[in-house]
């Protein structure tokens, strides 16, 4: 990214640094079986934060919700072209993009290439709908919120990119399967929810969050909220573990691989979340939250919850059908 004159400006430098994207994928990844195609995906990672930041920070860029549409689908049409010509009008984020995506398609599959690529175009379609549902006129109800945050958290990616780093690719049958997408849904889920609740104090109150939407929607006061929010993640979580329990009998290596980190990238993603300066900083703005007490950056006894019946969101209830369906050998997910 610096050959690219990408951390020229002193703003994006900070950024790149208060992010720590080299602690986090050490911990969503702890195990990667392809060490160029890791570091090529650190890179990217970086990029997509960056993304994240300068394009989906909340508020319309100026250009205006048009603008940001169209800065987007550039963005993507550069990841999905192999033969992406640069010009002397790219600027340096389109420039590390490109070298990103050719290290990638040398290193790595087609296939594989073309899922980071169509799970980026996920990620940025979920924070399109996220800025239009914080300017709209009608609140989002929880269940529409489950349904963008899946998207705009990067769930989905992040999964992609750890399944990346693994020596053999996951079927296509193996990711179509119910109980398997229910199993790796889950647990961004977890990832999104978690994040909701380590970057509320520096965010601003009017942020897509669930802590917001459950003031709303139940009229419930901040530390409440942030309560509610920890039995949902729980719960979430609860089904995940049981979930990747069953699958992981019988389960093919490329799956075993996947699930495997999994289970450690989550405990990551805390870890990062509660100390890297991107969530841990200064306030961004004003109006950050307030009233509610700082996360104890220590680990509970039990969970919030022991609830084991599905959520009341039809956006994701049907993932608790998949439990007991749920098989390794990817057999019994018709029945």
């Amino acid at each position: 990214m610096t050959s690219h004159g990408l951390c020229g400006d002193p703003t994006t430098l900070a950024r790149i640094r208060e992010a720590e994207v080299h602690r986090l994928m050490g911990w969503l990844v702890p195990q990667p079986e392809n060490e160029n195609v890791f570091r090529t995906l650190t890179c990217f990672a970086h990029l997509v934060l960056l993304a994240e930041d300068l394009l989906f920070d909340g508020s319309p860029s100026a250009g205006g919700f048009g603008g940001i549409i169209e800065q987007a689908g550039r963005v993507m049409r550069v990841m999905e072209s192999p033969g992406y010509r640069v010009t002397g009008a790219d600027d340096p984020y389109t420039l590390a993009l490109v070298d990103v995506m050719n290290r990638l398609r040398k290193e790595s599959t087609p296939g594989r290439v073309g899922r980071l690529t169509h799970e980026m175009r996920r990620c940025f379609a979920g924070a399109v709908r996220g800025i239009n549902a914080l300017h709209g006129p009608v609140p989002l109800t929880e269940d529409q919120y489950m349904s963008v945050r899946l998207d705009d958290v990067a769930g989905h990616l992040t999964i992609v990119l750890i399944e990346m780093c693994g020596s053999e690719p996951l079927t296509d049958d193996a990711w179509q399967s119910p109980a398997v997408l229910a199993c790796l849904e889950s647990a961004g889920m977890v990832g999104a929810l978690d994040n909701d609740l380590f970057s509320y104090r520096k965010e601003s109150v009017h942020d897509l969050n669930l802590i917001n939407v459950l003031q709303v929607t139940r009229g419930l006061s901040v530390q409440h909220a942030v309560e509610e929010t920890m039995k949902v993640r729980d719960r979430v979580m609860r089904l995940f573990l049981r979930l990747r329990e069953q699958l992981l009998v019988g389960a093919p290596v490329p799956l075993r691989y996947v699930l495997e980190q999994l289970g450690q990238a989550l405990r990551g993603h805390v870890e990062w979340g509660l100390t890297a300066p991107r969530h841990t900083g200064t306030p961004s703005n004003a109006a950050a939250a307030s009233g509610v007490a700082p996360l104890s950056g220590c680990w509970a006894d039990r969970p919030s919850s022991d609830d084991a019946d599905p959520l009341p969101y039809p956006s994701i209830s049907w993932w608790w059908d998949q439990a007991g369906k749920a098989s390794g050998g990817l057999r019994t997910e018709q029945q």
